[in-house]
């Protein structure tokens, strides 16, 4: 299945995505309530009497928003392809032994055609396309072997980041480094077009994802390439926090940033930035600055 939020910003509704791109309004079928992370919850209950159903709203006649509007947590995985490593550290040295996690604030969050907003204090406003897992069984503390039955499915996400302002004062001292601001800006995490359960997605090492930059294409890779799969991410990240049903976990992104190009090559207002992963759809994300 397809899972989609439509509606004005800030007030979206859940639905399913059916033949002929019509969005099943979830919030008017019997016996299905609450946000979508409540659903998520319920999946694998809802399912049977989800199937078969004819959509009502037309996707051409509203907005979508993110897939899950109301995450309890954005966690995300740096540095876990190899190449991506490479690309801005050198020549690869040792690789992390566990993933480096950080998160992102709900403010950040975008729905797939939203414009991503440069904010003034940066002149280096970067792309990372990403496979984000969405959880639909929390948990603590979950076995490797059994991450996989608390996903409830995928969905692509871009990890925006203002490669200056991340740097923060690094030239004085490491601990300056400002992950959140550089990270978290408002807009910096698009997501969408929609969520598609794990039932029919790809296996997690077979999702190709690519950027295109306008119409030239930036990044190319496979999570075959990942460091630490995604059980592995599932069990490392809920050794840290409680997982919760719709919670989001951003899985790192291949090589082919702006900031690694010779010369780097930033997102520039008018800029769009279109990504795509197997079987989750096209995002397309305009860039326009702060006013």
């Amino acid at each position: 299945m397809k899972l989609v939020s439509f509606g004005d910003a800030g007030s979206e509704r859940p639905g399913l995505l059916a033949a002929g791109d019509r969005i099943v309004p979830l919030d008017e079928v019997p016996g299905v309530s609450g946000d979508m992370n409540a659903i998520l919850a319920q999946l694998p209950e809802l399912r049977p009497r989800l199937a078969g159903l004819s959509g009502t709203v037309s996707l051409a006649d509203v907005r979508l928003g993110p897939p899950v509007p109301h995450p309890g947590a954005i966690i995300a995985v740096g540095a876990n392809y190899r190449a991506h490593i490479t690309e801005i550290a050198g020549p690869a040295g040792p690789f992390p032994d566990t993933p480096v996690l950080f998160s992102k604030p709900a403010a950040a969050l975008g729905g797939p055609y939203d414009p991503v907003v440069r904010p003034v204090e940066s002149a280096q406003l970067d792309y990372e396309c990403e496979l984000a897992v969405v959880i639909g069984r929390g948990g603590r503390r979950i076995p490797r072997e059994q991450a996989l039955a608390h996903v409830a499915g995928y969905l692509i996400a871009n990890d925006v980041t203002a490669r200056d302002v991340f740097l923060g004062e690094m030239h004085k001292s490491p601990a300056y480094l400002q992950i959140m601001r550089g990270k978290g800006a408002d807009t910096f995490c698009p997501t969408g077009p929609w969520l598609l359960t794990a039932d029919q997605a790809p296996a997690p090492d077979r999702f190709r994802l690519r950027t295109w930059v306008n119409d030239e294409l930036r990044q190319d890779g496979t999570t075959a390439q990942m460091i630490f799969d995604v059980p592995a991410l599932v069990s490392s990240v809920s050794d840290a926090i409680t997982l919760r049903p719709g919670d989001l976990i951003l899985t790192g992104t291949p090589s082919g940033v702006g900031s690694t190009r010779q010369p780097p090559c930033f997102l520039q207002p008018g800029d769009t930035v279109r990504m795509e992963i197997t079987g989750l759809g096209v995002m397309a994300t305009p860039i326009r600055d702060e006013r």
